[in-house]
C-alpha cells in the first residue's frame, strides 16, 4: 500500500503571505495587467478558492499587494530620514529605487480599480512620511529657521511624483527632451534634485 502524504498545513496567516509572496514575483514578471488568479494558485500549489477566500478577488488581491507595497515604501524611507548614515542623494535613491521596484506599477493599476485611494489609505502614509521628512528638517535647521510643515508636505509630494513619473514613463521622457535614458542620466537628475531641495531648504 503507498505511503499516504502529508498534506502540508498552514495558518491562515502562512497562506495569505504566501499568496502574496507568489503574486508578487508573478506581477514583477508580467505586470498587474497580466496577473492570473489560476497561475498564483498553480505556481504557490494551493487551490484558487482559496485565494477568493483570503482576497475576495483579483482586485483585491492587488490592493492588498499595493498596501504592503507601499507600507514597506514607508518604512524604508522613515528608517532613511531617522538614520544619519544617509545623504539627501542616499534618500532620493532609496525613494526613487523603491518605486521602480514594481511598486509604480502597483499604483499605476490600483488607481483603475480603487480611483479614490481609500484601500492604500494614502493620507496616513504620506502623513507619516511627512511627519519623518519635516522632524528631520526642524532638528537640522538652525535656531529660529525651522521650516513650515506644509513646506515638507510640498517636498514629499514633489519627490512621490518625480519618482513615480520616473518608473512610469521615464524612459519615454529622456528620450523625449533628447537624453539617454541610461543609469548616468538618472543620478544626474537625483543630484540636481537633491541640490534643488538644499537650495530651496536654505532659502525656504
Amino acid at each position: 500500500m503507498p505511503a499516504s502524504v502529508k498534506r502540508l498545513r498552514r495558518t491562515p496567516e502562512q497562506a495569505r503571505q504566501l499568496i502574496l509572496d507568489t503574486a508578487r514575483e508573478l506581477i514583477a514578471r508580467s505586470g498587474p495587467e497580466g496577473l492570473r488568479l489560476q497561475e498564483i494558485a498553480a505556481a504557490a500549489g494551493i487551490s484558487h478558492p482559496l485565494i477568493l477566500h483570503h482576497f475576495g478577488s483579483r482586485e483585491g488581491l492587488v490592493r492588498a499587494l499595493v498596501q504592503e507595497a507601499v507600507a514597506e515604501l514607508r518604512d524604508r524611507l522613515i528608517g532613511a530620514m531617522n538614520s544619519a548614515e544617509y545623504s539627501l542623494e542616499q534618500q532620493l535613491d532609496q525613494v526613487f529605487e523603491a518605486y521602480r521596484d514594481g511598486l509604480a506599477q502597483r499604483l499605476a493599476w490600483l488607481a483603475t480599480i480603487d480611483p479614490t485611494g481609500e484601500a492604500v489609505s494614502p493620507a496616513t502614509i504620506m502623513h507619516d512620511i511627512a511627519a519623518s521628512l519635516h522632524a528631520s528638517r526642524v532638528a537640522a535647521a538652525p535656531p529660529g529657521t525651522a521650516p513650515d510643515r506644509a513646506d515638507s508636505e510640498m517636498l514629499v509630494h514633489l519627490i512621490a511624483v518625480a519618482a513615480f513619473g520616473e518608473a512610469i514613463v521615464g524612459t519615454r521622457l529622456w528620450r523625449s527632451a533628447g537624453l539617454q535614458p541610461t543609469r548616468d542620466t538618472e543620478r544626474r537628475f537625483r543630484a540636481w534634485l537633491a541640490a534643488l531641495i538644499r537650495e530651496h531648504s536654505a532659502h525656504g
